[in-house]
């Protein structure tokens, strides 16, 4: 194992002096990814994946079953077998350990990993299996899990080109196994991986042809193609279902280049928008999608699931406005569901919770339990395995290939790249020093051996109206809309420095319940309110090292925003010194003061009695059948409420205007992003 590190560590140093691709493979898609290890973490990005580490990613066994007992090192207890779940939740682990470990270049997070890495890849069975025996044989979704897990394989073998997860994988999937049920499809991804390492067209064709099946016997379903094209809501199906299917087209794409395959997955993503989509960039999801409310919320999973599967999308299409919906999710929703030491996180995460105990999930889903409890698996074990990958998955895609000899800068945050570019593929690195997003500009210094001419790809956000570009200092004429890429092509030398400043403005977003809120650029802002945190020592995930929350309000939260879109100049921003982990609740990074007034008689909802919804498995004709079911729940229950009437709001209001203070949505734990809307009931 140590030499096999070793080895390991070198091709990490070395790996992007030279980029390994199948040029016999044609791409149809506008950017393409990198390698990961050409990619290196600084800044605010470094600290996040560094508490990743010493937090859940590095030690997610402290959270207790299933990662202490089953996984895909072969030290399983008894209670794995048999159940495909188990697997499913360590993949997402091992996938977010991996490529975390990558990034950092962390010889602990890369060998934790490959303990689970070479065991699989080291027990095939007689026939090519890679996995349990208990996922061989289909039962609806079983090999499900081994689509999850291989894509820690996929970021392993792109970083380190080890031969044996491509024979591994290509004697795997040399069998006749159909991968038609709704989510063992999923596999396409990884067949599609296989097929751009190998140029085995036989690979491509059986893909589609997967597809093409799996789309008659879906065809009724929501996350068929024929379901996607529909404009209609999504309403009860299942959210990460939907995600990790609405990629599948646009991966099929990049090797096709058939629009058949494309439009029904950007037809998805229009749905999310139109019907689904919360504030802080990631879809309603309490594990079914719903209309948009004030008090809906969404899986930790999604975030990961819906960032990576939107990424798909930003490279077949090249259309900027995807690495929008990323960034968004990433600096708001993501930072908003952990806690800052990446130790604990929530199931469900909502844009309004001025509470998060124990007894406090608002949603209709096991309303009542622990699932909006800041803890180290607060509920089902999938969003404490899922929540690894989403900033790994995000710093990996931070810069892609863009097909022309140069590089896309596709995301923004502070990193260096290491990348062969122009006709004589020379090795440059690129630093991009920046505190965005909570700065409008990104210093990119380039550093090459000799002049080189490629073409460097930056973005502007649709956010941003008035972006401005100086090289060396020198204001340019940047002709570039918002909402797309541009290139910078030209002759570059050692040392040119390229600035891109983004200014942020003020806007105010308008929501369903007569709701309003408060966006600057990417970021999202929410109602500062005092914790009064205590540890809840009943958590059976309880320990010293990794706590588990309840949080209460310390402060007033009551309030409706007195303002509008004709007098945004009264908000004062106060930029504040970014710290190292700007998400830290204690030191936000930016703070705007707001004109408020208080709301008589809107309090945290108290009841001994819920009516809860929840998966309960029945006898029907003798088998075990899962279904979503409904019964009343007893307990001690105290709720964020929902916004108060319109009609009654006026005579609520308090006659004086008191100064809040919001921080970035990432900054809260507690939080009202979404607030009754006053400004047309302003007491004088």
């Amino acid at each position: 194992m140590k030499n096999r590190l070793f080895i390991l560590v070198l091709i990490i140093l070395f790996s992007c002096t030279h980029v390994h691709q199948k040029k016999e493979v044609k791409i149809f898609s506008a950017f393409e990814n990198i390698p990961i290890t050409c990619i290196q973490p600084e800044g605010w990005l470094k600290v996040f994946l560094q508490n990743q580490k010493n937090g859940l990613t590095g030690h997610l066994e402290y959270a207790g079953y299933p990662f202490n007992a089953c996984g895909w090192n072969g030290r399983d207890s008894d209670r794995c077998h048999n159940s495909w779940w188990p697997y499913e939740q360590n993949g997402y682990w091992m996938d977010g350990m991996i490529r975390c470990g990558l990034l950092l270049n962390d010889t602990f997070l890369i060998n934790k990993a490959l303990q689970s890495i070479n065991y699989t890849l080291e027990h095939a069975d007689s026939s090519g299996f890679l996995g349990p025996d208990s996922l061989k044989n289909s039962s609806q979704q079983s090999r499900w899990p081994n689509a999850v897990f291989f894509r820690s394989l996929m970021a392993y073998g792109d970083a380190t080109d080890d031969q044996r997860v491509i024979d591994r994988l290509l004697k795997h999937y040399s069998d006749s196994f159909p991968y038609t049920s709704e989510r063992e499809e999923v596999n396409l991804e990884n067949l599609l991986w296989l097929y751009k390492k190998t140029a085995d067209t036989m690979l491509l064709k059986k893909a589609e042809t997967i597809y093409a099946k799996a789309e008659v016997i879906n065809q009724n379903l929501v996350t068929s193609a024929k379901g996607f094209l529909k404009d209609e809501p999504s309403n009860g199906h299942h959210g990460v279902t939907y995600n990790e299917r609405a990629k599948l087209g646009a991966i099929l794409y990049m090797y096709t280049g058939k629009k058949e395959y494309l439009d029904p997955s950007i037809a998805a993503y229009k749905k999310l928008d139109k019907y689904h989509m919360l504030i802080d960039g990631v879809n309603v999801s309490t594990e079914e999608l719903h209309p948009v409310t004030p008090l809906e919320s969404h899986e930790i999973c999604d975030i990961s699931d819906y960032t990576w599967s939107v990424g798909y999308l930003l490279m077949a299409t090249g259309n900027a406005d995807y690495a929008d919906k990323i960034e968004r999710a990433m600096f708001n929703a993501l930072p908003g569901a952990v806690t800052s030491d990446f130790k604990a996180l929530q199931y469900f995460s909502s844009p309004n919770q001025v509470i998060a105990t124990h007894y406090s999930n608002h949603n209709a889903y096991c309303c009542g339990n622990a699932a909006m409890s800041y803890s180290p698996n607060p509920f089902t074990s999938c969003c404490p395995g899922n929540v690894n990958r989403a900033m790994p998955n995000f710093a990996s895609r931070l810069w892609m290939d863009n097909g022309k000899g140069g590089i896309v800068a596709a995301m923004y945050a502070p990193c260096r790249v290491l990348y062969p570019v122009g006709k004589d593929k020379q090795k440059i690195t690129i630093e991009e020093e920046t505190n965005y997003p909570f700065s409008d500009t990104i210093t990119f210094i380039v550093k090459t051996e000799s002049q080189i001419k490629f073409p460097f790809t930056l973005r502007i956000p649709q956010w941003c109206n008035n972006a401005g570009l100086l090289i060396n200092h020198h204001v340019q004429d940047l002709k570039a809309s918002p909402g797309t890429y541009f290139d910078l092509d030209r002759i570059f030398e050692n040392n040119d420095i390229v600035q891109l400043v983004l200014p942020q403005h003020l806007k105010l977003s308008h929501w369903p319940g007569n709701g309003v809120a408060i966006e600057k650029g990417p970021l999202v802002y929410s109602l500062k309110i005092e914790e009064d945190k205590k540890i809840n020592t009943g958590d059976k995930q309880f320990t010293k090292e990794f706590p588990a929350w309840d949080i209460y309000p310390k402060s007033a939260w009551n309030y409706a925003l007195c303002i509008d879109s004709s007098d945004l100049d009264k908000i004062i921003s106060i930029n504040n010194t970014v710290k190292e982990n700007p998400w830290d609740e204690a030191n936000p990074p930016i703070e705007l003061k707001v004109p408020a007034k208080k709301i008589k008689n809107w309090d945290l909802v108290k009841t001994s009695i819920v009516k809860r919804a929840g998966w309960k498995s029945e006898k029907i004709e003798g088998k075990d059948v899962w279904a979503i079911r409904h019964w009343d729940q007893k307990g001690d229950f105290i709720f964020t409420p929902g916004l108060p009437e319109k009609r009654d709001l006026k005579k609520r209001l308090s006659e004086q205007t008191d100064t809040v203070t919001l921080v970035p949505f990432g900054c809260t734990r507690l939080r009202l992003t979404i607030f009754p809307d006053a400004s047309d009931l302003k007491i004088k």
